[in-house]
């Protein structure tokens, strides 16, 4: 006869060895093999517009810029956006975390200090199904910042020196992003087309023209204003649509996403 076996009690990291096995039975076995250490790194990303990304802490062994890529789906297909964020790296001794008994499939669940958390680990069919939780791991994007505020109360200073650092390129795309996503720096922009100002207006890379200067703008539909008794009109004082500029002595519609919104504030003494 087998003997089946599930877990149903959590467990600290630290008690569980080199596996967690949650269940133990021969159709469903799930086990999670961990990596030995006395600590654990755990990095917790935020966007960059998040309060949570700019929190410091003297528990919080690193902070660094990196683009989140996330993938979406829609019913047939799938896709990417891309986010300016920031990566927190915390030290926190595994007697602090919890395990908790959940079939995750490449996404352990745990507790810490309060806060419930989930490892995004790499796993697979082997023994049936494996989770491989290394001593540095990831957890989902954007907690609250309370939750972040209960992780490095748990956490330890040490100084980690293995942390890859952006490099000149992810650099730049990551102020892209920013730029892109500043609606002032779009604003200030339109407002110095609309006072005739003529801004330079550079675009994204791999398109033929690379620069030019903005002649006017067009704005999505505000609210509507009567004209007169039985007429009425938008006023275009809505969010930025369109750059319409001079580009190699040619008139042209420039879409949004066409222009290069750092290079563009650059350009233009735009902080």
């Amino acid at each position: 006869m087998t003997m089946t076996m599930t877990t149903t009690e959590p467990k600290l990291l630290s008690e569980c060895g080199t596996q967690y096995i949650i269940d133990n039975s021969e159709k469903d076995h799930y086990q999670v093999n961990i990596q030995e250490g006395e600590n654990q790194i755990v990095v917790i990303g935020f966007n960059a517009k998040k309060p949570a990304s700019k929190f410091q802490h003297p528990n919080i062994s690193a902070t660094v810029k990196r683009v989140h890529e996330f993938k979406h789906y829609r019913r047939n297909s799938k896709f990417w956006t891309s986010q300016a964020g920031v990566d927190h790296y915390l030290v926190i001794p595994r007697n602090k975390i919890t395990l908790l008994p959940e079939k995750g499939y490449s996404y352990v669940k745990a507790e810490i200090n309060g806060v419930q958390v989930t490892f995004n680990v790499s796993g697979g069919t082997m023994n049936g199904w494996t989770d491989m939780l290394g001593v540095k791991s990831h957890i989902s994007v954007n907690h609250k910042l309370s939750d972040l505020k209960k992780l490095t109360e748990v956490a330890i200073p040490q100084i980690l020196t293995d942390i890859k650092q952006p490099d000149e390129d992810e650099l730049k795309r990551w102020n892209e992003i920013v730029a892109k996503g500043n609606p002032n720096i779009k604003e200030a922009i339109a407002k110095l087309i609309e006072a005739e100002k003529n801004p330079c207006i550079k675009l994204v890379a791999g398109l033929t023209i690379k620069s030019g200067y903005g002649t006017s703008v067009r704005r999505r539909r505000g609210k509507k204003k009567m004209l007169s008794e039985n007429s009425w009109t938008y006023n275009e004082d809505g969010a930025l649509k369109k750059v319409i500029g001079i580009f190699n002595g040619t008139r042209y519609n420039i879409k949004l996403s066409q222009i290069d919104w750092e290079e563009t504030a650059k350009a233009n003494n735009i902080a």
